[in-house]
C-alpha cells in the first residue's frame, strides 16, 4: 500500500472510532437516563424492601421495568389534581405523618375513605400489627406491597419520621409531605390524661389534688431543659419525638439544645410541604385540599370521639411551666403556626375564607344526616358520640366507615390491598366490613354524591 493509501486508511479509522465511541456513549447515557427516570425507577429501588414471596397472589410489580409511577395500568390509583388558582404546586400522592394526640383519628379515616373510593395503595406493614409504621425495621417487618404494576399513593399511620427512608417509598417530586401539630398546652393536657400521667400522679398526691398540682409536681421531677435536661416521653415533647427529633439531635453531637431545635425546625421546613394545626383543623383541611387538588367533599370528616371529662382550665403559671418543659414542641408550634398563616396568604385570605365557609356548611349537613343526635353511644377511652342514623346505616355507608376506629380501618385497607381488591381472602374468614366497602365503592363509581 502506498503512503497515501496508508494515510487515507488511518484517516478513515480515526474518523470512524470517535463516531462509534460517540454512539456507544449515547446508548449508554440513554440507558442510564431511562433507568434513572424518577417516574419509572423508584419502584425498582424499593425491591429490597419487599419480600415478593411473602405476598399472595402474584408478583408485587416492583421488579417490572414498566411498573412506572404513571403506568396506564395504575390510572385507577392515581390521585389526580386540578389547579384552579395556580397558587400552589399540586402533588398527586400524600404522606401524612400521624402525630399522637393531635386529633388525627378523624382525618385519617377520611384518607382511608378517599383511598378506598379510588382504589389507592397505602404504605403499611404486612400482618396484623400494622397500625404503627416503623420504616427503620422494614427488613424485619416488610411492607405490604402495592398492587402489581402500581405504586404507593397514601401513607397516614403513626410512626417516627425517617426522611431518608420515606424518600425511597414516597418520592418528594410527586408526594405532598404533611403532618399535624397542636398548641403546646392543649397537646400536653391531652397526652397527660390519655397516656396515664394524670392517674399516676393522683395515686401519689391523692384523688382531690387539682390538675394544676398534678402537672406542676410531674414536671418539676423532670430534668430541667434550662439546665441541660432534655425530657422526651409520651407527655413531654411528644410531637418532636414523632417528627424524629431524637435521631436528628444525636447526629448533631455536642451542641446546645437551642442550636439543635433551630436546626431541627429548619430541617422540617425543608421536608414538610404542609404542617397542619389541630387548633385550626378545618382551615388545615382546606389547605390540604388545595395542595392535593381534592374537592371539598373529599375532606369531609365526622368527629369520632368526644371526651366526657369536663374541661379544666390551667393556671397561667402552670401553662408557662408546660411550655418551658415542652420547649421543643413549643418552638415547633410557634414556627409552623406563623408559616400556616403564610400558606393562607399565598392562597388568598378571601378565597380560603370562602372555601372554609362552604366546607363547614357541607360538613354540618353531612353530620346532621349521618347522626341521630337524640341518641348518645359510649365509645372507647371514656368518650361518647351520637348514634349513626338509619340513613347512615343504609343509604350512605360512608357515615359508618368514618365512625369506625382507625385501627379497624387499617385492617380493612390491608385486607383489600393484600387480596388485590377483595378477590382472594387471606384466610377462610369473611373480609372485614366487606358489604360496607362494596357499597361505598359502587356508589362512588356510579357518581352518587358522597356527602
Amino acid at each position: 500500500m502506498t503512503s497515501r493509501g496508508v494515510m487515507t486508511s488511518l484517516h478513515v479509522q480515526c474518523r470512524t472510532v470517535p463516531l462509534l465511541a460517540t454512539l456507544v456513549v449515547v446508548v449508554i447515557y440513554g440507558f442510564i437516563f431511562l433507568s434513572n427516570d424518577p417516574v419509572s425507577a423508584k419502584p425498582v429501588r424499593l425491591a429490597w424492601r419487599i419480600q415478593q414471596d411473602d405476598y399472595s397472589p402474584g408478583v408485587t410489580g416492583f421488579e417490572k421495568k414498566d411498573s412506572s409511577y404513571h403506568d396506564k395500568g395504575s390510572e385507577r390509583s392515581q390521585i389526580t389534581s386540578e389547579d384552579p388558582l395556580g397558587h400552589v404546586t399540586k402533588k398527586e400522592n400524600l404522606l401524612f405523618l400521624k402525630t399522637h394526640k393531635c386529633g388525627t383519628s378523624s382525618i385519617v379515616n377520611l384518607y382511608y375513605l378517599f383511598g378506598l373510593r379510588r382504589r389507592s395503595n397505602f404504605v403499611m406493614h404486612r400482618g396484623s400489627a400494622n397500625h404503627y409504621l416503623d420504616l427503620a425495621a422494614v427488613q424485619r417487618r416488610p411492607l405490604l406491597a402495592p398492587r402489581p404494576g402500581e405504586h404507593y399513593n397514601i401513607q397516614c399511620q403513626h410512626g417516627t419520621f425517617y426522611p431518608n427512608e420515606e424518600h425511597k417509598i414516597m418520592p418528594k417530586e410527586t408526594t405532598l409531605y404533611a403532618t399535624i401539630i397542636r398548641s403546646t398546652v392543649s397537646h400536653f393536657k391531652s397526652a397527660f390524661s390519655f397516656f396515664g400521667g394524670e392517674s399516676s400522679m393522683r395515686k401519689r398526691l391523692g384523688a382531690s389534688a387539682s390538675m394544676d398540682d398534678l402537672i406542676r409536681r410531674y414536671l418539676e421531677d423532670l430534668p430541667d431543659p434550662a439546665k441541660g435536661g432534655l425530657p422526651i416521653n409520651m407527655f413531654v415533647n411528644n410531637i418532636a419525638a414523632d417528627l424524629g427529633f431524637k435521631r436528628f439531635s444525636n447526629s448533631m453531637g455536642q451542641v446546645s439544645l437551642d442550636e439543635k431545635i433551630a436546626a431541627f425546625i429548619s430541617h422540617l421546613d425543608q421536608e414538610m410541604d404542609l404542617v397542619m394545626i389541630t387548633d385550626r383543623m378545618d382551615e388545615s383541611l382546606v389547605l390540604l385540599k388545595e395542595h392535593l387538588g381534592w374537592k371539598l367533599s373529599d375532606i369531609v370528616y365526622l368527629k369520632r370521639m368526644v371526651s366526657k371529662k369536663p374541661k379544666v382550665e390551667i393556671a397561667e403559671d402552670v401553662q408557662a411551666l408546660i411550655k418551658r418543659y415542652n420547649v421543643i414542641d413549643d418552638r415547633i408550634f410557634e414556627h409552623f403556626s406563623a408559616k400556616f398563616d403564610q400558606h393562607i396568604e399565598t392562597l388568598g385570605r378571601e378565597y380560603v375564607a370562602e372555601q372554609l365557609k362552604e366546607f363547614q356548611e357541607t360538613r354540618e349537613r353531612f353530620e346532621d344526616k349521618c347522626f341521630d343526635k337524640d341518641k348518645v353511644v359510649k365509645l372507647p377511652y371514656n368518650s361518647v358520640s351520637w348514634a349513626i342514623s338509619d340513613w347512615g346505616k343504609k343509604d350512605n355507608l360512608a357515615c359508618t366507615f368514618l365512625q369506625a376506629r382507625d385501627v379497624i380501618l387499617t385492617k380493612v385497607m390491608a385486607e383489600i390491598q393484600s387480596s388485590q381488591d377483595y378477590t382472594i381472602p387471606n384466610s377462610g374468614k369473611q373480609f372485614t366490613m366487606k358489604e360496607t366497602v362494596d357499597k361505598i365503592r359502587r356508589d362512588f363509581d356510579e357518581g352518587v354524591d358522597p356527602v
